[in-house]
């Protein structure tokens, strides 16, 4: 018992203990896949940009909705998405990718979850460009509501790294689980509120939102910038899904901490 409580608190303090090291291996990654290049990540960002804008003014045609309205609806939900799909993507090759240090050095798995995080942060940063000019061209100026996407980003990243202790563990054990995360997350694209809004939906279908918990994350990022508080019960699901994640992660750690390196 005493053990198993050892291993989670150097999981939980491995966040402040190695921040270093975590915080420079995402930038590591960073520079190594725009190694040569001449604006980086950029390349990133505005390849987003011209995506969400050519698909904001088709689909806001498509739609009939006015483009003042529709683009940034688009922007954020895509610009969140992305951020969403790629560590949970990420995370599920994470260990394997790591197994060179994790097979030589003794480091808690938090440290191979927050160097993936970081990178998909630093990413996610650079794409919020495309917001923060969409809102200045579409937007209705400074907002209070804008305050309250810097709680509903710290729970997100929270739930991402709790997730993404689960998903590395049981891929890690079972490979053919990252094939099924990815046709997941492109099937569930397609019934998340992101290139078509709720309000399209009858009452009959309001379930395709109610039960899809990437609509309650991303409305708690996109409610805010577009100037309106996000419903109460957005809040509620996303803290049930923090509570069931750190259950199970706690007890995959507990399990199967020390059986990630033998499994590689």
């Amino acid at each position: 018992m005493k053990k198993s409580q050892s291993i989670i608190k150097n999981e939980i303090t491995a966040i402040a203990k190695y921040f270093h090291m975590w915080s420079l291996l995402g930038w590591y990654d960073i520079k190594q896949r725009y190694r040569r290049s001449m604006i980086g990540p950029f390349w990133i960002t505005i390849s987003t940009g011209v995506m969400v804008g050519s698909i904001g003014l088709m689909f806001s045609t498509i739609f009939k909705s006015p483009v003042k309205e529709f683009l940034p609806y688009f922007a954020i939900g895509q610009i969140t998405w992305l951020l969403l799909s790629a560590q949970l993507t990420d995370a599920c090759a994470m260990f394997v990718q790591s197994q060179s240090i994790i097979k030589q050095v003794s480091l808690p798995l938090s440290v191979h979850v927050l160097r993936k995080l970081w990178y998909n942060i630093i990413l996610f940063l650079h794409n919020f460009l495309i917001i923060i000019i969409v809102l200045i061209v579409f937007g209705n100026g400074f907002l209070w509501e804008y305050f309250l996407i810097i709680p509903a980003v710290i729970l997100i990243l929270i739930l991402l790294f709790l997730l993404s202790v689960i998903l590395g563990i049981i891929c890690t054990r079972f490979r053919d689980i990252t094939q099924i995360i990815t046709v997941f997350l492109q099937l569930i694209y397609f019934f998340t509120p992101i290139f078509w809004m709720k309000k399209s939906l009858g009452s009959k279908q309001s379930w395709i939102t109610d039960f899809n918990p990437f609509y309650h994350i991303i409305e708690l990022v996109r409610s805010p910038l577009l100037g309106k508080a996000p419903d109460l019960y957005h809040w509620i699901n996303l803290l049930i899904y923090i509570v069931l994640s750190a259950i199970i992660t706690f007890f995959l750690i507990k399990r199967f901490r020390n059986r990630v390196a033998y499994w590689l």
